[in-house]
């Protein structure tokens, strides 16, 4: 047995240099495959070492590599130094790559792309695909995720199955999802860049179920066909998407968009449809080259859910309206929407929108909720109202008062009328009770009493005509002055003069307080050639100006961009439906004029 063991010594000891080396890297190599990298990397430097020579430079890579997988970045930084600067070919390849990755660990991607720098390209795929991660990590590690974006979706097309690419997209939207990393969008993102913050956006909702999260990413799907990203979120189904109509539309980039207009042409509606119409083409045409083609459909005609079904038949990769109440709810309980549409009125204050569905209004209820703000922002706690004796009116009722109670106002009396009437003095004295001093004639009334206890303000819902009626007859029924606050509705901008109008305050669209900024042409045109049709219809234009402004913001994808439009700054909400936040208007002199206070929305807001 002894002899048998001084034979197998004698022999390894007069074994070659190389066959010794050899047998060293098969370890190092099994400890590094099998996980082992501490053990791995001390075994490849004992193969590096030597007592009268420099050390060998492939196992002292070779080494640096596993102590930087141990997690030993000391250890790799010492292997590093014993290199100096003799690594050629391949040994210079895994030298930029460790000392990159020792770069990124300490947070340094400067140094990071310095290092990948050094090997010149073109790179072989096998080795661009690890080069292009590290690249990528640096980017974004620096702040620049369109150049994180860029290099990460070249590395994709070089990865050779689904899965390794959807690795690969997934690290993406990680990076992007990182606090600070990309909290607004970069300058000169292009649409496919957007598409990916969009997607990394939708991906970290927490309730991937709610409703609104759906949606976004059935809008998302709808907006960015073939994009890489898309195998990342679940594919709408039939009831978000309306898949049994669903057709693919052109991307941001691939040319104009065609545009289905449909709004009521004839019958009682036209003049209010023309409106509208005219207000869309001017801005449409303000677009020059990248202006849409527009196709226009009379819902009077053919019904909104006929003109729908032929606007898409025609090819319309949008469609705005249809404009009434009506028409839209019947529109949502018909079709299927296959394309993003923009609806010019609201379905049902509480219902959920559907896919590819966004809501744009002219609303009296945004306005009313926001005169109640005002009202109490301005200080006043207790005060009266009137509404028309219908339906809008009721739905006026229900907004002011909820807002009004909800942030801490009282109603102390609110009336209905009769819009048919002129004479206001029945509903004002019901509403004023105590503090209605026109039939009283004894001159007893202490005025200053009257206005510490009585009402401190009124809010009256009226349309322009009603309105001139019954303000000036709210102010003789007082015996003291008393703030007034209506509806935009209230007051026709087309109006020269109306003195008797003066102190009302109301919330006005930007474009006629400041006299056609934003769309001068059409203020002119409105103002010279079409004064006599526009008049009593100035908003209805904006209105329209507005939609196709909106509608060009969806089909690019900059859904969650707020834009200062015509009539007010818009912003589309994560639900679908347009937020419009106006200026506020006082009347003084017979003229409107821009309130010098505005209102901040408190938080919740509708």
């Amino acid at each position: 047995m002894l002899f048998a063991a001084a034979i197998a010594i004698a022999a390894a000891s007069l074994s070659p240099p190389a066959a010794r080396a050899a047998a060293a890297d098969e370890t190092a190599e099994g400890l590094a495959s099998s996980g082992q990298h501490e053990a791995a990397a001390k075994a490849y430097e004992r193969q590096a070492k030597h007592f009268f020579r420099a050390w060998e430079v492939r196992p002292a890579l070779l080494a640096a590599r596993e102590y930087l997988l141990a997690g030993r970045n000391d250890d790799a930084e010492r292997m590093l130094g014993k290199v100096d600067d003799r690594a050629t070919g391949d040994d210079a390849v895994l030298l930029a790559r460790i000392q990159a990755e020792l770069a990124l660990t300490k947070g340094d991607g400067n140094a990071a792309l310095v290092a990948l720098a050094a090997v010149p390209g073109p790179w072989p795929a096998p080795l661009a695909a690890e080069m292009l991660l590290l690249q990528a990590r640096a980017y974004f590690l620096l702040g620049k995720p369109l150049e994180g974006i860029r290099t990460l979706e070249e590395r994709g097309r070089l990865l050779s199955t689904p899965e390794a690419r959807s690795d690969n997209y997934r690290l993406l939207v990680r990076e992007l999802q990182r606090p600070g990393v990309a909290e607004t969008m970069p300058a000169g993102a292009t649409a496919a860049a957007a598409a990916w913050f969009q997607l990394a956006q939708i991906l970290a909702e927490s309730n991937q179920d709610d409703p609104a999260a759906a949606r976004r990413a059935a809008e998302w799907h709808a907006r960015n066909p073939g994009h890489p990203g898309s195998e990342l979120l679940p594919k709408p189904d039939v009831a978000a998407a309306a898949a049994a109509g669903f057709r693919p539309i052109l991307r941001p980039g691939q040319g104009p968009a065609t545009v289905a207009l449909i709004l009521p042409l004839s019958g009682q509606l036209r003049s209010i449809g023309g409106a509208v119409r005219d207000g869309f083409i001017a801005a449409t045409l303000a677009q020059g080259d990248a202006a849409p083609r527009v196709l226009v459909y009379d819902s009077a005609e053919l019904g909104a859910e006929l003109a729908y079904r032929n606007a898409v038949a025609d090819g319309a990769s949008i469609v705005v309206g249809p404009l009434t109440r009506e028409d839209v709810a019947r529109l949502v309980a018909t079709q299927s929407m296959p394309v993003p549409t923009l609806v010019l009125n609201s379905q049902d204050r509480e219902g959920t929108i559907p896919a590819f569905m966004y809501e744009f209004t002219l609303d009296p209820e945004q306005e009313a909720r926001a005169a109640a703000r005002r009202i109490v922002a301005d200080g006043h706690t207790h005060g009266i109202a009137l509404f028309p004796a219908t339906s809008w009116g009721e739905r006026l009722y229900d907004a002011f008062t909820s807002e009004l109670q909800a942030t801490g106002g009282v109603l102390l009396a609110a009336q209905y009328y009769d819009t048919g009437s002129r004479d206001f003095s029945g509903p004002l004295k019901q509403a004023l009770g105590r503090y209605a001093g026109a039939a009283d004639s004894s001159g007893n009334r202490n005025s200053t009493s009257e206005a510490l206890d009585g009402p401190q303000f009124a809010f009256v819902a009226a349309n322009a005509t009603n309105a001139r009626a019954l303000i000036p007859q709210l102010r003789f029924q007082m015996t003291y002055a008393l703030p007034v606050y209506a509806t935009s509705d209230a007051w026709d901008p087309s109006v020269l003069s109306a003195a008797d109008m003066d102190g009302l305050e109301y919330p006005e669209f930007p474009w006629i307080l400041h006299g056609g900024d934003g769309a001068p042409l059409l203020w002119t045109v409105l103002h010279d050639e079409w004064a006599a049709i526009g008049r009593g219809r100035i908003r209805l234009y904006a209105f329209g100006h507005d939609a196709a402004r909106l509608a060009s913001d969806i089909w690019s994808g900059r859904t969650g961009t707020p834009t200062d439009g015509l009539s007010g700054r818009l912003e589309i909400s994560d639900d679908g439906r347009v937020r419009r936040d106006l200026d506020w208007a006082v009347i003084v002199n017979g003229t409107s004029q821009s309130a010098t206070w505005i209102a901040a929305p408190p938080v919740g807001a509708p």
